[in-house]
């Protein structure tokens, strides 16, 4: 019987992080895809979090029409590593006042989700 919870567990839990995929993806495709530099990190404690653990949150900088830029917390954090390189140019984009990265599920083993619930197409 243990073996059968863990299965619907797993199956739970593949299930929701495609979900999580499919909203992020229709949440990208309506939003304008932006250049940023990322200049430095800073630990921070993470939103929603009842423990003492700090992730490193990059903070990228966004060159704006009139020349001048602004330096802006980007909502992708790592506990462990810092998953770009200070100086690297990558793309974001605004979903109401966060700041995300575009290619959040192109990376690492999330890619192979799939991006809609047909998956026949």
């Amino acid at each position: 019987m243990e073996i059968w919870n863990i299965v619907i567990i797993g199956i739970g839990i593949l299930i929701y992080m495609i979900y999580t995929k499919i909203q992020f993806i229709k949440l990208r495709s309506n939003a304008l895809k932006i250049e940023a530099e990322v200049v430095k990190y800073i630990r921070e404690k993470a939103p929603m979090r009842n423990d003492y653990t700090l992730l490193n949150y990059p903070y990228v900088k966004i060159h704006l029409e009139n020349g001048d830029y602004v330096i802006r917390k980007l909502r992708y954090a790592d506990s462990s590593s810092k998953p770009f390189k200070i100086g690297e140019i990558i793309y974001v984009f605004w979903n109401n006042n966060d700041l995300l990265y575009w290619n959040t599920y192109d990376r690492g083993w999330k890619k192979y989700l799939p991006e809609k619930w047909n998956f026949l197409n």
